[in-house]
C-alpha cells in the first residue's frame, strides 16, 4: 500500500482496488479521445459516471441512468471486480453524433469569419 497526498487529504492506494481499475479504463478512455481530437468532460453521482459533454456541446441524452449518459457504474465494494462499460456501442454512436455536430458548429463559425454567409 502507498500513501498518496492530495489536496483533499491523504488517503492509501491499494494494490488491485476495483475502484483504482475502473479510474485507470475511464482514464485510458479520456486520454484515447483527446489523442484524435475528441474532448470528453465525464460527471459522476456515485456510482453513475456520466458523459457530461463531448467537444464542448452538452448530451442530452439519458442511458442507463436518470440524470445523464452513464458511461460506466463504479464498483459498489472493495471486493467487487472492476467494472466494464455500459454499452460502447451506444457510448461510440453518442460521440459520433456530437463530435460531428461540433465540427460542422465549426466549420460554419469559419466560414462566417471568412465572410461568406451573413447572420
Amino acid at each position: 500500500m502507498r500513501k498518496i497526498e492530495t489536496k483533499f487529504g491523504t488517503y492509501m492506494e491499494r494494490e488491485n482496488d476495483p475502484t483504482k481499475l475502473t479510474g485507470d479504463k475511464i482514464k485510458v478512455f479520456v486520454e484515447r479521445l483527446k489523442k484524435i481530437g475528441i474532448e470528453v468532460k465525464l460527471v459522476g453521482n456515485y456510482p453513475w459516471v456520466y458523459i457530461d459533454e463531448i467537444c464542448g456541446i452538452r448530451v442530452k441524452e439519458k442511458f442507463e441512468g436518470n440524470h445523464g449518459f452513464t458511461l460506466i457504474f463504479l464498483p459498489g465494494r472493495n471486493d467487487s471486480p472492476p467494472s466494464d462499460f455500459t454499452d460502447i456501442g451506444e457510448i461510440f454512436k453518442l460521440i459520433r453524433k456530437y463530435s460531428r455536430e461540433a465540427l460542422l458548429i465549426k466549420m460554419m463559425k469559419d466560414d462566417q469569419e471568412l465572410g461568406l454567409y451573413d447572420i
